[in-house]
């Protein structure tokens, strides 16, 4: 006799190990084409195999107001995300100022190898002030394997000092696509000390 065995399981199992790519996409609810990497759930959505992360965010200046101000945001795209990147939203979540807006022509993304920054080429870029947010795509999209940092610069730093929440948000490629939110980009400005020069 032979022990027994949780049946389902272990015959879903024995399925998955036997037929391979296209049983496992039948199984979880998504198919594998073979014509690009990306992973395209049945309804056609394509989405990242592993999220992308936020891992870093910083600010160059941090005085309300400054015109001269970078805005730094690295975030982690493994190779296990397998899709290539087509844009990346920066959305400002929390923070006031009606007339905040970015010099798109002064963004830059790089991807970081052990070798340094390597600048990635840009496409359309465009900004909705009404929604507060840029949109920074890459053309070619990037592919994963390096971490990635984006340089805005800001027309100037916010008007009032206090915490802002930029939040992230990375789109594969396709024409339907699921989104994934990388985080939140934490920067502090402040006022400038009235009471020293300059």
């Amino acid at each position: 006799m032979f022990p027994s065995l949780p049946w389902p399981s272990f015959r879903r199992g024995i399925a998955l190990t036997g037929a391979g790519l296209l049983t496992l996409g039948s199984t979880w609810g998504f198919l594998a084409p073979t014509s690009a990497p990306a992973i395209q759930y049945s309804d056609g959505t394509v989405g990242f195999s592993y999220p992308p992360r936020l891992t870093e965010s910083y600010a160059t200046r941090n005085l309300v107001r400054d015109s001269n101000a970078t805005y730094y945001l690295t975030f982690d795209f493994p190779e296990a995300a397998v899709e290539p990147l087509d844009r990346v939203v920066i959305r400002l979540n929390e923070g006031y100022d009606p007339i905040f807006r970015y010099r798109l022509d002064a963004t830059e993304a790089f991807a970081n190898t052990p070798n340094g920054r390597v600048s990635l080429p840009l496409g359309e870029l465009t900004q909705d002030q009404d929604a507060r947010e840029v949109t920074i795509t890459f053309d070619p999209p990037a592919e994963p394997g390096v971490s990635i940092t984006l340089a805005l610069r800001p027309v100037r730093n916010p008007r009032f000092g206090g915490v802002y929440l930029f939040g992230a948000i990375a789109y594969p490629v396709g024409e339907m696509v699921e989104s994934t939110f990388m985080g939140y980009a934490r920067l502090s400005f402040y006022e400038r000390d009235r009471d020293r020069w300059p």
